[in-house]
């Protein structure tokens, strides 16, 4: 531990001289005073050095990565390491500027580990009326990365919250909040589509959530994301009078 202060208070100038010549200063019983004041202040430097540290992604203890993420706005994905994580905080600046774009949705599901990332906007989809400017669609897959997702296969259960493929409810709650977070304030997410295989979008959203006796590699799901399911378009388990289903 440096001792700056408890040579100043003693009344040495670092770097030689003093700063005072008074006798009552220069005594034992006020430099054994002085000299305890000033480690105590050096104690204190110390730690306000660390809390400073603290609030900075790279400098700081790993232990203050939880909340250096809460003041970032920036999510901690399961089984990020403290290295990784730390990194994307200290692009936090720039990601919140991307923040409203695709780049910013496609950016944040690549560091969640999904690989192929697409975004597709209603003017863009040849499956879509191309007259709702709002409205977009995310495309995962086939490449998942870390996260695995397989089409299921039959026999499955009915009503499981990820129909149509081996996804864990927090993975798809995961998924979907990202999406929403990074959105366009305007922007109306339609659904997220999960290619299993290289097959064509036309007609995606109208077709089955899965293939009956499907296997790996083929296929495609689609969670529905947007306010709502329309009759006709429902998937289960579905929420009735709109919402976002998550």
């Amino acid at each position: 531990m440096a001792k700056e202060f408890e040579a100043l208070q003693r009344g040495d100038i670092p770097g030689g001289g003093q700063w005072t010549d008074a006798e009552w200063l220069r005594g034992p019983n006020a430099q054994a005073f002085l000299g305890l004041l000033g480690e105590e202040k050096d104690a204190r430097i110390v730690e306000l050095r660390a809390a400073v540290k603290a609030r900075w992604p790279g400098i700081g203890p790993p232990d203050a990565l939880f909340l250096q993420g809460q003041g970032f706005d920036i999510e901690r994905f399961p089984g990020e390491t403290d290295e990784r994580y730390a990194a994307r905080l200290q692009r936090a600046w720039e990601t919140h500027r991307l923040g409203g774009t695709a780049a910013a949705l496609v950016e944040s599901l690549h560091a969640y580990g999904i690989v192929d990332v697409r975004i597709v906007e209603d003017w863009e989809g040849e499956f879509a009326p191309g007259d709702w400017y709002s409205r977009f669609w995310v495309i995962l897959g086939p490449d998942f990365g870390s996260l695995g997702l397989e089409p299921l296969t039959m026999p499955f259960a009915l009503g499981a919250a990820t129909l149509g493929t081996n996804a864990k409810l927090d993975q798809v709650r995961a998924i979907k909040r990202q999406i929403l977070k990074w959105k366009d304030t305007h922007g109306f997410p339609v659904g997220i589509i999960l290619r299993f295989a290289d097959v064509p979008l036309l007609g995606v959203v109208l077709s089955m959530p899965f293939v009956l006796g499907g296997g790996k590699g083929s296929g495609k799901a689609f969670w529905r994301l947007g306010s709502g399911n329309l009759l006709g378009e429902m998937t289960m388990p579905f929420t009735l009078g709109g919402g976002y289903d998550i």
